[in-house]
């Protein structure tokens, strides 16, 4: 098997700068907005801890919409480098589909959380200083049924990012293709 030097891989052969921030900025995001939103929902009671981190995950959220709105037009605006040559059809459609699914999650889990916040009739305020409109009034049924999506959501994203992140490091030491490479900020 031939290695492959990422170090060395063309401009064109990698993303944007632009396009390597906001997939590491977003990623990190997420991660964090995750962990807040598991450890926030083992707190018991109703503490001003347990309150700061439901805010703080909400902002993540908002954040991230924002960002994914922004990284969807950036992407739309500029191709993605080409499959590494010699990737099978089946491996480059499921990274097309987890990328797309990934897509999707980065808006509506954010969206799932703004209606479940709206359900339980609390309003979301960015960063303490901005109030976002409620778009549905309180619901007690509702508002179980959005907590259950956004708790799924949330799961699914899990998944697809420990399938994304193992088949990265699939093609970085068993295919060395220099896939990971294209993604990586400090390889420039």
């Amino acid at each position: 098997m031939e290695s492959v030097d990422i170090t060395s891989a063309r401009p064109a052969e990698r993303y944007s700068a632009t396009a390597i921030g906001l997939h590491w900025l977003i990623a990190l995001l997420i991660i964090g907005g995750f962990y807040l939103g598991w450890i926030m929902t083992d707190i018991p009671g109703f503490t001003p801890t347990k309150l700061k981190y439901f805010s703080w995950h909400k902002w993540i959220g908002v954040t991230v919409f924002l960002l994914a709105v922004i990284r969807l037009l950036w992407r739309a605006t500029h191709s993605a480098p080409p499959d590494p040559a010699g990737m099978p059809r089946w491996q480059a459609g499921a990274a097309h589909l987890t990328h797309f699914l990934l897509y999707v999650l980065m808006f509506a889990i954010p969206v799932s959380g703004y209606l479940y916040s709206s359900a339980a009739n609390v309003q979301v305020v960015y960063l303490g200083v901005l109030p976002l409109p409620t778009i549905i009034g309180p619901d007690k049924a509702l508002k179980a049924i959005l907590r259950t999506v956004h708790v799924a959501l949330n799961y699914t994203l899990l998944a697809l990012v420990v399938l994304h992140v193992l088949a990265a490091l699939k093609h970085h030491f068993v295919d060395r293709d220099g896939l990971l490479g294209r993604m990586l900020p400090f390889l420039r």
